[in-house]
């Protein structure tokens, strides 16, 4: 199966039978639910009830809304970011219609909307799916096959002067990310949970900073490495997390990055504006990163200090790449 079919499965024909299936098994549970439906639950319960498709309508313009891109992009982008973009349109579809499924179980046999329970902590094991779902994904989409470059990297191209024969490592820890943003969202969403269950009773909302803080912490602590195999980025525990073949460099240089405008925040992200739409970005902050062209389309920036001795050194080692000497 090639990694295009892979991605046409996994990201747009899975998320579209997964919210299908779901708006397909409450259509049948539609004789099993209450006359008017609970819509929306407060501190006291249900405070807003309404009409079947006041319940599925708004859920259904939803999936369309979150997912749409998603799928969209898991078909267009290419490289790291496409298993990426595959796994969050699975993710996002699975979340989507696991808290459609929720919603509506909790409220099957009621005779009175404003009796049925808060759905909170059965919307728990939807999300933990729906982040196992988007996990599965992205490793079933594979790797890209191997796409050694054809042409010698560009005269223009900056270079690093090594003797021939001599070894070369570079690595730097990537910046921080800026712990301002983070920290204060996951303690806001922790005093929101924690005010919500004193209230209800329900502690399910504790789920959303557990989770939001284990994604910070995967996304933190980064570091690169630059020798003869090419560039490496680690994660915090040390494994290889993203490598580009030497031999599959076409160019490295410096270029300028605005995180928001860019990418849309900070972390392992997609390029969505700019110069750097489609790349995959490791961005910690603003300001100078190296930007590797790659064989088919692919591009990979990581901010880091010294970007231009990395870029130099990147071009230096994708030559040795393609000579016949052995890269040492």
């Amino acid at each position: 199966m090639t990694i295009r079919t892979r991605a046409v499965i996994l990201g747009a024909v899975l998320p579209a039978a997964l919210l299908a299936g779901a708006f397909a098994l409450i259509t049948g549970w539609r004789d099993r639910l209450p006359d008017p439906m609970a819509l929306h639950w407060g501190l006291d319960g249900v405070d807003r009830v309404g009409s079947f498709t006041e319940h599925l309508l708004p859920l259904a313009i939803l999936g369309l809304l979150v997912c749409l891109p998603s799928i969209a992009l898991a078909l267009v982008v290419t490289g790291a970011a496409r298993r990426g973009m595959v796994g969050l349109s699975a993710g996002m579809a699975a979340m989507i219609a696991g808290i459609a499924i929720s919603t509506t179980a909790v409220q099957l046999d009621a005779t009175d909307a404003y009796a049925v329970p808060s759905p909170g902590s059965a919307i728990v094991l939807p999300l933990v799916g729906a982040v196992a779902i988007g996990i599965l994904a992205t490793w079933l989409a594979g790797r890209d096959t191997p796409q050694p470059a054809t042409s010698t990297v560009p005269d223009d191209a900056a270079r690093l002067p090594l003797p021939a024969g001599t070894a070369a490592v570079w690595s730097r820890p990537l910046p921080s990310v800026p712990l301002a943003l983070p920290i204060g969202v996951t303690a806001l969403l922790v005093v929101l949970a924690l005010t919500f269950g004193a209230l209800t009773g329900d502690w399910w909302m504790l789920a959303f900073p557990a989770l939001l803080a284990l994604l910070f912490l995967f996304t933190s602590g980064w570091r690169v490495q630059i020798d003869r195999t090419g560039l490496t980025l680690y994660s915090f525990r040390g494994r290889a997390r993203h490598h580009v073949p030497a031999n599959e460099i076409v160019r490295a240089d410096v270029t300028q990055v605005r995180p928001i405008a860019e990418f849309g925040g900070w972390g392992m992200r997609v390029g969505y504006g700019g110069a750097h739409r489609g790349a995959l970005g490791f961005v910690s902050r603003s300001g100078e990163a190296v930007s590797v062209e790659r064989t088919g389309g692919r591009r990979v920036v990581v901010t880091v200090d010294g970007a231009a001795q990395a870029a130099a050194l990147l071009n230096t080692l994708a030559d040795r790449a393609r000579s016949s000497s052995p890269a040492e």
